[in-house]
């Protein structure tokens, strides 16, 4: 069997009938479909139980509520695939994904396929995303070359896709770094898998291929602002500063710059949702964590004036400073769309 596709499933009834059937009705057919229900408190299980009847390629698991890494760290314990494939109950494969997948591995035998995706927002589908990595086959000097640079964050805040989605990853090497996730971990968790299986493979591929299609909701867990966020990024980065083998010259620069850039992101967004009440939570936060000395370390080159002053604030403690200034900033880019129309 070629490729085991694993969905954790949790509240994705609207969702999860369109994501099993965009996997069987794939071109190609050389894979199990391992459906985790993980404690849905909706139909999702009677669903899934449903669609196993009528294909014998569906496996379904039940298990307590335990997150979205448990839910992924069930279905691979039981996977048989040569290729592992990640699919989140609420997306979809794109047409002859698959098949696309199968004939990169028949002439590459790549240890990682990474692929481009399109968006779903509101009904509409956007163009293909594709990486900051050139197109292609790498091998393990060109992996160093071109993507190590990239893993977490270069010096002008560009990175590779941070999904572990729309990629298929060898069993063999993704078994032991997905296993090995803390699965309190629920934002930046995919980062503790993906960042260790790059630093072990030996061949990666990069297609321009759609292959994913990712759904924009906004009540998901990567769109909802919580302040505890803060917290889980620095259980990402203590579980990165763990890697012993293979790292990059530069690893521990990269952790300061995602570091930076994360809490920037949460600053940014805090400050887009008006969200005035966190900021003295998010200040608390980052000063009593990994964050503060990590933002003070982080080097970056070409950045926008929006960035590199809210950076320069970040650095300075300023925290509320860089609130307020990035809460200007999207006042003012309101204004001058109002004052358009």
């Amino acid at each position: 069997m070629l490729f085991s596709i694993i969905v954790p499933i949790y509240n994705v009834e609207k969702y999860i009938k369109n994501c099993i059937e965009s996997v069987l009705t794939q071109s190609c057919a050389d894979f199990e479909l391992i459906l985790v229900d993980d404690g849905s408190p909706d139909g999702c299980p009677a669903i899934c139980d449903e669609f196993a009847k009528s294909d014998a390629r569906i496996k379904v698991i039940h298990k307590q509520n335990g997150g979205l890494v448990s839910a992924r760290q069930a279905g691979i314990k039981v996977a048989q695939g040569e290729y592992i494939i990640n699919l989140d109950g609420d997306d979809a494969l794109c047409p002859d994904a698959l098949a696309s997948a199968q004939k990169i591995i028949a002439e590459t035998n790549a240890d990682i396929i990474s692929f481009a995706h399109k968006r779903l927002l509101n009904g509409e589908i956007s163009e293909v995303q594709t990486d900051l990595i050139p197109e292609g086959f790498f091998n393990k000097e060109q992996i160093k070359e071109h993507i190590y640079p990239k893993l977490l964050s270069d010096k002008n805040m560009e990175h590779f896709f941070y999904f572990l989605w729309g990629r298929a990853f060898k069993k063999e090497l993704i078994l032991p770094h997905q296993l090995a996730v803390n699965p309190a971990i629920s934002l930046g968790e995919d980062l503790s898998c993906i960042v260790p299986c790059f630093l072990d493979a030996n061949t990666v591929f990069v297609s321009n291929f759609p292959f994913y299609l990712y759904t924009i909701r906004n009540d998901s867990i990567s769109t909802d602002f919580k302040t505890q966020q803060i917290t889980q990024i620095q259980d990402v980065i203590l579980s990165l500063k763990k890697i012993e083998n293979n790292k990059p010259v530069d690893f521990e620069e990269q952790i300061s710059r995602y570091s930076c850039f994360m809490c920037f992101a949460i600053l940014a967004a805090a400050a887009e949702g008006n969200h005035f009440n966190s900021l003295k939570k998010i200040t608390e936060l980052i000063n009593s964590s990994i964050h503060k000395e990590e933002i003070k370390k982080a080097r970056f080159e070409r950045l926008s004036a929006k960035s590199r002053i809210a950076i320069f604030l970040m650095q300075k403690n300023a925290l509320g400073l860089a609130f307020y200034f990035l809460y200007i900033c999207k006042e003012l880019k309101r204004i001058r769309k109002s004052d358009k129309k």
